[in-house]
C-alpha cells in the first residue's frame, strides 16, 4: 500500500481555510461514529425490546428519514454547511430524548425517522464538502481519513455499548455480570420486572449517544465557509455557460442512471441485513449480547482496515475496478452468514471471522465510490445527485420494508432468507458498474477544469484578506 501523501506539499495547492474545515469535520464525524456505534446497534435493540412493531418496518422509516434528508440535501447550495451541521444534532437529540421517555409506538416511529435524517445527512456532507475542499489528488485518502476517524469511534462504542448494558443490568438486578451475559442471550424469556429492567439498561446507553451528539455540536460552530464554497461564483458560472449550460437533464444522462441504478441495487442488500445484524446474531443465533457486541466491532474494525487500503486499490486497479471486485468478493460470506446455525457451539467466533472477512471486503472501496460519485457532476448539481440518491435510497427502502414487515420477517428465519437475497442483488449490481469501466475508472486521476478555477478564485481571496490584515 502506498505511503502518506504529502498534505503540505505546495503542489496541492490546498488552501488553509478548507484544510482547517476539512480536520474540523474530522473531529465532527468522529464524534458521530461514536453516535452511530449506538443508534446501529444498541438502539435498534433497545427498540426491538420497546416497539417491536416498529423494527420489523425499520426501514419504511428510515425510507420517510431519507426523504427528509434528500430535502435538505436540496437546499444546501442556499443555505452551506454549516447551517445544516448545527441544526441536525439539535433534531437528532430530541428524537433521541423521545425515545426514552414515550412508550408511544406512533412517537417512536416518527423519531426513529427523524433520527434516520439527523444522523445520516453527516454521511452526505462530507463528500459535498470535500469534493470541495480537497484537491483531487488527495481526495481519496482524505475520504478514507474521515470514514477511518468514524469507524474507530464508531468500533469502540459499539464494543462497549452492549457490554454497559449488560453491566447496568446486572447492577439494577443485583446479579453478578455473567449471569446478566446469559440473560441477554434468551430475551425473548424475559417477563415482568427484569424485561423492565433490561429495557431500563438500554436507555442509560442511549444518554451516551446524546452527549456525544452534544459534542458534535459545538464543533460544528467552528466551521468558516464562503457562500462559493457552495455555489457556483460568476466565473464558475460564465466558465460553464460558455461551454453550454449544464442543467438537471444531466442527471438523466445514461452514465448516471447506470451509476444510480447500481447504488439503489447495492442499498436493496444492505437494506436485508444491515440493520438487523444485532437481532439476527443475538434473537435467531442466540449469541449473547456483550458477545454481538464484539463481534460487530470487530466488523467496524474490519471496515477501517478496508478503508485504509482504498486510495492503494484506486491507485492499482481504477475506481470501477475496485468497487465492483471488493464488492463482488464478499458475496460467499453472505451464503455463509445465512447458514450460520452450521457451526453449532462455535457460531459466534465462525460467524465473527465471516462477518469480518465481508464487511473488509464490501467497504474497501467504499472511499473510492464516494469519491467517483461527487466527480460525474458538476459542483452545482452535487447537491442534486446526493438528493437524487437519497430519494432512490427512500424509495428502495419503502420497497424492503414492505417485503420484510410484510413477508419475509413474518417468520424468523427470514433473517437468514435476506442473505441470499442480498448476494443476489450484489451480483447484479457489479456487473451494470463494470459498463462504467472504460469511461470512468480512472476519472480520479486529473484535476478537471471546474476545479482549477476553484482553485485559482480561493487563492485570490485568500491573497485579498491577507493584504486587509
Amino acid at each position: 500500500m502506498s505511503g502518506m501523501p504529502a498534505l503540505n506539499d505546495p503542489a496541492l495547492h490546498w488552501e488553509s481555510r478548507y484544510k482547517r474545515n476539512c480536520f474540523v469535520y474530522i473531529v465532527i464525524y468522529g464524534l458521530l461514529g461514536a453516535v452511530t456505534g449506538i443508534t446501529n446497534n444498541t438502539l435498534v435493540s433497545y427498540l426491538d425490546l420497546a416497539a417491536p412493531k416498529v423494527v420489523t418496518g425499520l426501514n419504511i422509516y428510515t425510507a420517510i428519514g431519507s426523504v427528509l434528508m434528500a430535502i435538505m440535501l436540496i437546499y444546501i447550495h442556499k443555505t452551506g454547511y454549516k447551517k445544516v451541521l448545527v441544526v441536525a444534532p439539535i433534531l437528532t437529540i430530541a428524537t433521541m430524548l423521545a425515545m426514552i421517555f414515550t412508550e408511544n409506538t406512533q412517537i417512536i416511529a416518527i423519531s426513529y425517522a427523524l433520527l434516520t435524517a439527523g444522523v445520516g445527512i453527516y454521511d452526505f456532507m462530507y463528500p459535498l464538502m470535500y469534493s470541495v475542499y480537497v484537491p483531487r489528488k488527495i481526495r481519496t485518502f482524505m475520504m478514507s481519513a474521515v470514514m477511518i476517524t468514524n469507524l474507530v469511534t464508531q468500533a469502540i462504542v459499539t464494543f462497549f455499548g452492549g457490554k454497559v448494558v449488560v453491566w447496568v443490568f446486572s447492577k439494577i438486578m443485583g446479579i453478578g455480570y455473567d449471569r446478566a451475559s446469559v440473560l441477554s442471550g434468551n430475551q425473548a424469556h424475559m417477563k415482568g420486572s427484569m424485561l423492565h429492567n433490561y429495557i431500563t439498561s438500554y436507555k442509560s446507553v442511549i444518554y451516551i449517544a446524546i452527549g456525544f451528539t452534544v459534542l458534535a455540536f459545538i464543533c460544528s460552530l467552528f466551521l468558516k465557509e464562503r457562500p462559493s464554497d457552495y455555489t457556483e461564483t460568476e466565473a464558475e458560472l460564465a466558465e460553464r455557460k460558455a461551454k453550454k449550460a449544464v442543467n438537471f437533464k444531466m442527471l438523466a444522462q445514461k452514465d448516471i442512471v447506470l451509476f444510480v441504478t447500481f447504488l439503489a441495487l447495492i442499498r436493496v442488500g444492505a437494506y436485508l441485513v444491515t440493520p438487523y445484524f444485532p437481532i439476527y446474531l443475538n434473537n435467531f443465533l442466540h449469541i449473547q449480547r456483550g458477545t454481538v457486541s464484539t463481534i460487530i466491532t470487530l466488523q467496524t474494525f474490519a471496515m477501517l482496515i478496508g478503508y485504509t487500503f482504498a486510495p492503494w486499490l484506486e491507485k492499482k486497479f481504477g475506481s470501477i475496478v475496485s468497487i465492483s471486485v471488493m464488492t463482488l468478493s464478499c458475496t460467499p460470506l453472505m451464503l455463509l452468514m445465512a447458514k450460520g446455525n452450521i457451526f453449532g457451539s462455535n457460531v459466534a467466533i465462525a460467524i465473527g471471522i465471516v462477518l469480518f472477512l465481508r464487511s473488509g471486503l464490501a467497504n474497501a472501496s467504499m472511499p473510492v465510490q464516494q469519491s467517483l460519485q461527487m466527480a460525474l457532476v458538476p459542483k452545482n448539481l452535487r447537491p442534486a445527485f446526493s438528493s437524487l440518491t437519497t430519494i432512490v435510497n427512500a424509495v428502495v427502502g419503502i420497497g424492503v420494508g414492505l417485503f420484510t414487515s410484510l413477508f419475509l420477517l413474518k417468520d424468523p428465519s427470514g433473517y437468514a432468507i435476506a442473505y441470499y437475497i442480498a448476494a443476489g442483488f450484489y451480483v447484479v449490481a457489479c456487473i451494470l458498474l463494470l459498463i462504467l469501466k472504460k469511461k470512468y475508472n480512472r476519472i480520479m486521476e486529473k484535476e478537471s477544469e471546474e476545479e482549477k478555477i476553484e482553485r485559482k478564485q480561493e487563492e485570490q481571496a485568500e491573497k485579498k484578506e491577507e493584504q486587509e490584515a
